[in-house]
């Protein structure tokens, strides 16, 4: 039960209005209700038609108002009463609309057929007189007929069909349900899943409290906080953050940087050049082999001289 009741103003009175405590539905009054996805739906298993209501001074109240079946039939019965001028059988509830010629000649066309089914009836009347299409890639033009639905309560749809072959027999509202979804379906159909989001949003939860099996509790939960958007192992954060620094600072950084390595390269290169205190001197073989060659015959001739040269005299030789 709502909590509080928007001001609205119903035309209807509230017998032709749905008992919808019979389906289950909480009612604000008779035939009143909050228009939630869960109300919808068990409406259309009901093949229950709804209306939005307006509040008194403008704009959507949130709830919405529903007709009972025999209502809805009622209505419908009275508006085919209307159209029995334009009817082939006026006793037949889906009896034929006429066309062609007859539907041109009744009078009252001017108010019960649409202006564009007149207009298309009288084209086809036209290329029918002159014997066919200008060309013979065009097509023939189509004439209009009622449309080959029958709804739920046994009356066929009173909607005009265009008559195009590719059309099947149908007016424009099951020719969108029949065919592929245009634009305006899609967004309907989004404005559903919307309504559906909190009461889906419930169910999770109530799985996720009573739910007797344990994995059906996991993945309710788990589905809840992804759509949290926390996710599991990771968590993305999508904030930037620039580290903006001065031109100037970058630019002293730099030259310290130089300035050290040429100090750096300066020691070494005075390093590279001082005195060398303990070192070994390495020569090659055959310079050291020639050297001791050299050494031995020199030693050589030395002692020959000293063996030649004469013996010191003593005093009694020099007397």
């Amino acid at each position: 039960m709502v909590d509080s009741v928007p001001e609205y103003t119903l035309d209807e009175p509230t017998t032709a209005r749905a008992d919808l405590s019979e389906i289950g539905i909480e009612e604000v009054e008779r035939g009143v209700c909050e228009d939630s996805f869960e109300n919808r739906k068990l409406l259309r298993r009901a093949r229950l038609h709804w209306e939005p209501i307006h509040l008194s001074q403008g704009g959507l109240s949130g709830l919405i108002k529903v007709r009972s079946a025999e209502s809805t039939k009622e209505r419908r019965v009275q508006s085919l009463a209307e159209k029995k001028p334009i009817l082939v059988t006026p006793t037949d509830q889906n009896s034929d609309y006429l066309t062609g010629l007859d539907l041109i000649a009744e009078e009252s066309k001017e108010w019960l057929a649409p202006p564009w089914v007149v207009a298309a009836t009288r084209k086809y009347l036209k290329e029918q007189k002159e014997g066919g299409p200008p060309t013979e890639k065009r097509q023939p033009s189509p004439m209009p007929h009622r449309c080959r639905i029958i709804k739920d309560d046994g009356i066929r749809c009173m909607l005009w069909g265009s008559g195009r072959p590719q059309d099947d027999g149908m007016c424009r509202i099951h020719l969108r349900s029949n065919a592929k979804k245009t634009s305006d379906d899609i967004e309907r159909a989004r404005e559903r899943l919307m309504q559906a989001a909190p009461y889906a949003v419930d169910q999770l939860e109530t799985l996720m409290d009573s739910a007797e099996s344990e994995p059906v509790k996991l993945k309710a939960a788990t589905e809840i906080l992804d759509r949290a958007g926390v996710r599991g192992g990771y968590e993305v954060d999508s904030n930037l953050t620039v580290d903006a620094r001065p031109a100037a600072d970058v630019i002293a950084e730099r030259l310290e940087r130089l300035a050290s390595g040429a100090v750096t390269a300066a020691a070494d290169a005075a390093n590279n050049g001082a005195e060398i205190v303990d070192a070994e001197i390495v020569e090659d073989e055959d310079q050291t082999a020639s050297t001791e060659t050299g050494s031995g015959s020199q030693t050589f001739n030395e002692e020959e001289k000293e063996a030649q040269r004469p013996a010191p005299l003593t005093g009694k030789e020099e007397d």
